[in-house]
């Protein structure tokens, strides 16, 4: 493929926004299309982290989902180049937060993510600093269960697109916004006890449409 059709292909690539239909019922559905990198359980009295082992790395501005008095539940998202680029609301109900947050340092390219997920590694914690140090963008919608899903840039990604305000009520599956040339998309899903987490790590999502929890 010659440089002028690859760029096209990417572009092309990256604009897609076909339609998904979200399934019905009590569930919890993928904000963005990729591979699940990894499910963590959140204790109560502890902040939402991309980490399980090592350091800890915590998604700090997901703490309006209040965790010290509710656990809950962290799946990160890794978004392929060749996957839609358009997240998607987890749950419906009212966003009560929008919290976008620049780059600690610089932004840390995502491709350790892409290798690791190839040849089946398991996430190292160059992987899980991406994630902690990157750009990101953290909504919080409150519902009938609550969820904060985090855009999390990339190194050549420049802004996260939120097509959402503080205060706006979404429907599951709705167009909540993209991020440039992708990265990866985490969502914290606050624990109920009813919630059954039905996806691990390695398994393909699609934005809208796959269900990752039922509560």
């Amino acid at each position: 493929m010659d440089p002028l059709s690859f760029l096209g292909w990417r572009f092309w690539a990256f604009f897609r926004d076909p339609p998904r239909h979200s399934p019905e019922g009590r569930v919890v559905v993928a904000p963005a299309d990729g591979r699940v990198l990894y499910v963590e359980t959140v204790p109560s009295g502890t902040v939402p982290a991309a980490v399980k082992q090592g350091t800890a790395l915590p998604i700090d501005n997901a703490s309006a989902v209040q965790p010290a008095e509710h656990p809950g539940v962290l799946i990160g998202i890794y978004m392929f180049p060749w996957s839609v680029h358009v997240n998607r609301a987890p749950v419906g109900g009212k966003v009560t937060s929008v919290q976008p947050r620049p780059a600690v340092r610089e932004n840390r390219s995502m491709v350790r993510a892409l290798m690791h997920l190839a040849w089946d590694l398991p996430v190292t914690d160059q992987v899980r600093a991406s994630v902690a140090d990157n750009a990101r963008n953290t909504l919080i919608i409150d519902g009938e269960i609550s969820a904060a899903v985090v855009q999390i840039a990339d190194r050549y990604v420049r802004e996260v697109d939120c097509f959402v305000r503080e205060g706006e009520t979404v429907e599951r599956g709705q167009r909540i916004g993209m991020i440039r040339m992708g990265s990866q998309c985490d969502v914290f899903v606050r624990q109920v006890p009813t919630l059954d987490v039905l996806c691990r790590p390695g398994d393909r999502v699609r934005a809208g449409e796959t269900i990752l929890a039922r509560y």
